[in-house]
């Protein structure tokens, strides 16, 4: 089957991926990569290690593709972002535990399953938030996806664009407003100012 045609909705992308097909994972790759990346990062408070533990969930999907033959693309995601909360768990207790080893934990707050359960929440909220992001005209996805998944400033995206700043901000309103929107519609307008106030 050829993959040109293949899209994260596709009923034989998991059983292509099962049979090592590249291509095919690619596509789950950059469907799922940007969200495991903003969810370790929200529970992790480090891009660096986001961005580690998000591309070893990854990598702990491939390695387990065979499994997935006949699961469902919400069943892989599940798998993902159950893999990639244990890895921030297990870091963040090992990270504990080698601060109280060396007396540096003082008043150290212990990890909650509440605020676990909370971020699962939100990532629940976010997935559906950025399914309607991905409706928008490219550059207003690339745009958005830079400052809510990368959270860079206006003077960060016009360097990377090679805009001026005026012009970040000018393309920046015209995509919330298109998003705003979208989200008012589909009565998610108040989850996305919950999630990303801090980042407008």
């Amino acid at each position: 089957m050829p993959t040109n045609f293949l899209h994260i909705d596709h009923p034989d992308l998991l059983s292509s991926i099962a049979d090592g097909n590249e291509k095919a994972m690619e596509i789950l790759f950059h469907a799922y990569y940007p969200r495991l990346k903003y969810f370790c990062l929200d529970l992790m408070k480090d891009a660096a290690e986001a961005q580690d533990i998000a591309q070893d969930a990854i990598a702990a999907f491939w390695d387990r593709r065979e499994g997935f033959r006949d699961a469902t693309v919400k069943a892989a995601g599940t798998f993902l972002f159950t893999v990639a909360r244990n890895k921030c768990l297990d870091h963040k207790k090992h990270l504990q535990v080698r601060l109280a080893k060396q007396d540096e934990i003082a008043g150290g707050q212990e990890i909650s399953e509440d605020v676990l359960e909370a971020t699962i929440i939100k990532e629940d909220l976010f997935n559906r938030i950025f399914q309607e992001v991905e409706g928008l005209p490219p550059n207003q996805v690339e745009l958005l996806k830079m400052i809510f998944v990368e959270g860079l400033d206006t003077l960060e995206i016009a360097q990377k664009l090679g805009i001026t700043p005026n012009n970040v901000r000018n393309q920046k309103a015209r995509a919330l407003e298109k998003l705003r929107a979208v989200l008012l519609k589909k009565r998610l307008i108040l989850p996305f100012f919950y999630l990303f106030m801090k980042s407008l």
